[in-house]
């Protein structure tokens, strides 16, 4: 039971990973140069709102020493890496 869940999960961000190399291989081949989109770029541009609200949950949850390094290191990486890890 928990194996389907975890391969259907994987295969999910997997696809998403390919999508995002596929877009940002087609912006790389636009402007001659190496693109990689950044996952706080992503995420603001598909779900708008909620960044800010998860980062206020993120906020109460874990202890602010871990939380700000932690977050911003996540949102600075390219978004296809995010999700193929």
């Amino acid at each position: 039971m928990f194996r389907f869940i975890f391969r259907t999960i994987s295969v999910f961000c997997l696809a998403i990973a390919v999508m995002f190399v596929v877009i940002d291989a087609t912006r790389s081949v636009g402007v001659s140069q190496i693109v990689w989109t950044p996952l706080a770029e992503s995420w603001v541009q598909f779900l708008p709102n909620t960044l800010d609200a998860f980062s206020a949950w993120l906020a109460q949850r874990v202890h602010p020493i871990l939380n700000d390094p932690i977050l911003v290191t996540l949102l600075g990486w390219p978004t296809s890496v995010v999700f193929a890890g």
